[in-house]
This record gives C-alpha cells, structure tokens and sequence, in this order.
C-alpha cells in the first residue's frame, strides 16, 4: 500500500524560519446550540443547482431528500461539531453580595489568585505577584543581552491611568514606543526580595546562571545565553517600587474630600473611617523598634476589614521619598496617622498591592 503524506510549512520563530500556523478561534454559545448548527448544516446542504431540499433529523440521525430517508453522516451531527469547537468564555457576572464586593477589592485575594511561577533561585513555586519578573533585553551599543527588571512590576499604576484618562490614545501612543516592548522575550522569575537580589548580586555564578537555565531549546537567543546582571539591581528595583508609590500617594492624597486619603488623629479614629484598606504611618522619632512596631491593625466588632495592614512610609520609602511625601502634600506633612482607602477600582488596587509587595521586599528573611 503506497502512503500519502503532506508536507506543510512551519514556522520555527527561534530559527527564522517559515510558518504558516493556524489559531484556534472561540466562538459564541448562541452559535453552537442545535438549533444552530442544524441550520448551518443545512443551508450548505441546499446550496445547490438541482435546488432540492434536504432536512435534517438529529433526533433519528437521518436525512430527509426526494428519493426518501438516509443515514445522516457523522460529520452533520451537532453534537461531533460542537465537541470541535471552542466556547468563547462568558464574562464573569457581576458581584451581587457583600463578600463578593469585598473580595472583588481586596489586594490580598488578587495577589494570591495571580498564576504560579516558578523561582529557580529559591526553587519553589509562588504566585506571579509575589516573584519579579525579568527580560532579556539587548543593549542598544554593545548588542549584548541584560537583564532588565519587567515594566510590569512597579510601572503599571500611572500607565494605566494615563490609559483610563487619554482612551486609545494613550494606548496607541504605547504600542507605538517601539517592537520591543511587543516582542516576546526570555524572561525569568525571582523571589522579589531585596535579599535574594543581592545574593545574585554575589561572586556565586551559578545563581544568575539558574535564573534563565529552564529555559533551553531554540527560543533562546545568543546573546541570552549569557546576560549581564547588574551589581546594583536590588537598589534599582526598590528605587523604581519607592519612587512610584511615592508619586502615587501624593496624587491620591490631593482628591479633596478624603476620597482616598483620609487623616486621622490617633489609633481609635481608624475604625470610624468608611472603606478601610490600609494604614499609612509617618513617625516622628524613627528607630529599628519603631519600624516594626506595628505590622497589623486590629479593628474590633468590623464585619469586613477587621485586620487592617500598617505601612511604616519612613521605612518602607526610604528617607529621600518620605521627604518628597512630605514636601509634596500638605495631607503628609501635618499628619503622621493616615488610612488609604479601598476602592474597587484597578488602580487603587494595584495601589495597595505596590506597597504589600515593597513590604515584602524589605521584610528580611528570618533566621
């Protein structure tokens, strides 16, 4: 018996080769009901120049023509037609009670329902909000691959108000900046703590080369096979995440009637502020028993919120941002107690999620 094969073009993009690929397409529910498909199935069927009518019958699996009844074939059957396609996934309804519009809204949820990545410097599996993600990028002189921290990871929160304010303007400006950003890139992930950033930081190689060593096959380009790993990387990345929510904060705390800012005079104030997220302390006198003082706030007889995270801003910003915090906004300046409000909106919690995660950079490691 002779064998026929088909030879068909692929595309290997590590390589550069030719591809000619074919994507899988959703489709609506609406679309795949019996009803339906039968009528798709059977107007291909009565396209034709004899114009003879021809029904179908999907409970008897027959078909019905002039010249009498006939078994239906398989590939006209609803069911073996819908099994080959995909649904197009509905949109999630909208929260209706109260758990559901607190959970909607809590940092700490969204945090934990990020997907799971792999550090193969700590070698464990963690949530994508938890790790900090790093690109292979190539230098513009040298042509030599670095890594460079992913603009995910603390540039998100003005991007996306810039997006929400300017519409597609904004977001055709952005897609215009350059190829770059668009390309798909190696990455890898690290535990987003300062310490195990200044470890890779070391005279030990063999952890910067673990970083990207999962990553084999043809995706991986030359000069990624190598990258360089700057000395100073945990500074940078925590100067970038400090710098952010410093600018963030000042912002929030400009909105006139305490929308998202609101002072508070003492620690028995806290409960009676409506949509409660976190609390923001400037103490006057800082030391290292005072920076970690409190790490929690608990709030009794509160149905929802009822322990409420405190932000230490003098340790978690840094001496140079918490002068800028203080010079920038008045709010800041004469107020040491603040709680930063919960709002259901993307910023807000990417907001409260930017300074859970410097908290969990600066956190060392216990012994």
């Amino acid at each position: 018996m002779r064998r026929c094969t088909t030879e068909v073009q692929r595309k290997l993009c590590g390589a550069g080769l030719a591809c000619s690929g074919r994507r899988w397409t959703s489709q609506h529910s609406a679309s795949l009901t019996d009803e339906a498909l039968l009528e798709k199935v059977g107007a291909r069927l009565n396209d034709d120049e004899y114009g003879q009518k021809i029904t179908l019958d999907a409970k008897k699996k027959t078909i019905h023509t002039d010249s009498g009844e006939l078994p239906m074939s398989p590939l006209f059957d609803p069911a073996w037609i819908k099994s080959r396609k995909r649904q197009t996934k509905e949109p999630p309804r909208p929260a209706n009670g109260q758990f559901q519009k607190h959970l909607e809204r809590n940092p700490f949820a969204r945090a934990l329902a990020t997907p799971m990545r792999y550090c193969a410097v700590t070698k464990t599996h963690q949530p994508r909000y938890f790790l900090q993600r790093f690109d292979v990028v190539r230098h513009p002189e040298t042509k030599q691959g670095w890594l460079a921290p992913a603009n995910d990871a603390y540039s998100h929160i003005q991007r996306n108000e810039e997006v929400r304010a300017n519409g597609l303007a904004a977001v055709a400006a952005q897609s215009s900046g350059g190829q770059d950003e668009a390309a798909a890139r190696v990455t890898g992930y690290v535990a987003s703590q300062k310490s195990v950033f200044e470890a890779l930081s070391g005279p030990n190689k063999r952890l910067r080369g673990a970083l990207l060593a999962r990553r084999a096959g043809m995706a991986v380009s030359p000069e990624a096979t190598t990258p360089v790993w700057r000395h100073n990387m945990s500074e940078v990345v925590l100067q970038n995440m400090r710098s952010e929510a410093a600018s963030e904060l000042v912002r929030r705390a400009a909105v006139a009637n305490f929308k998202f800012v609101q002072p508070c005079a003492k620690w028995e104030d806290i409960k009676h502020v409506e949509r409660r997220g976190c609390i923001l302390w400037l103490p006057r006198a800082q030391d290292e028993v005072a920076a970690r003082q409190h790490a929690t706030f608990d709030v009794d007889g509160a149905n929802y919120g009822s322990k409420m995270a405190v932000h230490n801003l003098v340790w978690l910003l840094g001496e140079a941002e918490s002068a800028r915090l203080r010079s920038e906004s008045e709010m800041f300046q004469h107020n040491e107690l603040l709680v930063l409000k919960s709002w259901p909106t993307k910023t807000m919690v990417q907001l409260h999620l930017l300074l859970w995660k410097l908290q969990g950079y600066l956190d060392a490691p216990s012994p």
